[in-house]
């Protein structure tokens, strides 16, 4: 039987502790093209966790 790779689930806020790090990381960094990638992914990351929440089931209210 093979071992399958386990796979981390990130909820939302965790995306977006994600991309406020990379974000950090880019203002740190030199103008150039590993600046903009870190932007870019900061976006992703950011775009990524509110289509999470977007598509999350809301919890039932309690009455």
């Amino acid at each position: 039987m093979r071992n399958k790779a386990k796979v981390a689930h990130l909820t939302a806020d965790h995306l977006d502790q994600q991309a406020d790090a990379r974000a950090s990381e880019a203002k740190q960094l030199p103008e150039g093209e590993a600046r903009q990638n870190a932007l870019r992914n900061a976006a992703q990351l950011r775009i990524y966790a509110a289509m999470k929440r977007a598509l999350a089931p809301r919890a039932a209210k309690s009455k």
